[in-house]
């Protein structure tokens, strides 16, 4: 009779890189892929968690230039590729498409932390939104990466994991601020704005961060970094909210 199947779950880390440890805690080899469409294939099976993804929507992605005929039978072989790499039977075929079972994927976990977070903050639960921050924030190794980094799939997907990490940032930095927590306000605050240099509202949480901390000057240079980053990129001034609260810095600063 066989065994017991095995529970522990497959862990794939996206974020930085592709990283994927087997149940017996080996580490895929590169060269076990064989093919980047291969690994490619893996990449958007772990993104859609556990849903099946049309074989059309994959082929499509993956080999668009090839006849349905060819294109299907690369799949196939790709599929079961990942099975032999991985060692497992974690690609299964179901009517609605094609399903990466028993996996533990990074970017799931993420979005769940900043789902939550975005929850938290919206009912003002702000050390909640802290602690999920946190909590995803230890699994961002870098942006999502693909074999094919020009491909609409992986584009796409890179800008939706940037945008959703920029919200999680901006509204941590905020919570920080309100409770306090001035200079993890700061540190979120620029963290945000890396991700997103047009993010207004985060430059005048660290604009008031700098100021409750007592480094008016620090406040005054982000709007002045942020002031000529408008002009030369769009023509535009900053809006009004933002003018006037550097309109009270420098009243503060003239007081000092």
């Amino acid at each position: 009779m066989p065994g017991p199947r095995p529970t522990s779950p497959v862990l794939v880390r996206l974020l930085g890189g592709l990283e994927v440890v087997r149940r017996d805690g080996t580490v895929v080899p590169p060269a076990a892929w064989r093919t980047g469409k291969t690994m490619d294939l893996f990449r958007m099976l772990a993104l859609a968690d556990g849903r099946p993804v049309r074989a059309r929507t994959l082929t499509d992605a993956l080999w668009p230039a090839s006849s349905p005929e060819h294109a299907g039978g690369s799949l196939r072989t790709a599929a079961s590729q990942i099975r032999r790499a991985v060692e497992a039977d974690c690609v299964v075929r179901h009517p609605e498409g094609l399903v990466l079972e028993g996996a533990w994927v990074d970017v799931a976990v993420y979005r769940d932390h900043a789902r939550h977070a975005r929850l938290a903050f919206l009912d003002a639960r702000l050390v909640d939104v802290l602690d999920h921050t946190r909590r995803a924030e230890t699994l961002w190794a870098g942006d999502l990466s693909a074999y094919d980094e020009t491909a609409a799939w992986a584009r796409a997907e890179r800008a939706a994991l940037r945008g959703l990490r920029s919200v999680l940032l901006a509204d941590a930095a905020e919570a920080a601020l309100r409770t306090g927590a001035l200079r993890e306000a700061v540190d979120l605050a620029q963290q945000a704005i890396a991700v997103d240099p047009g993010a207004e509202a985060v430059h005048r949480t660290l604009m008031t961060a700098y100021a409750e901390l007592g480094e008016t000057a620090a406040a005054l240079r982000t709007f002045e970094g942020y002031r000529r980053q408008l002009a030369e990129e769009l023509g535009a001034d900053p809006s009004p909210q933002t003018r006037e609260l550097h309109l009270r810095l420098l009243r503060g600063a003239g007081t000092d």
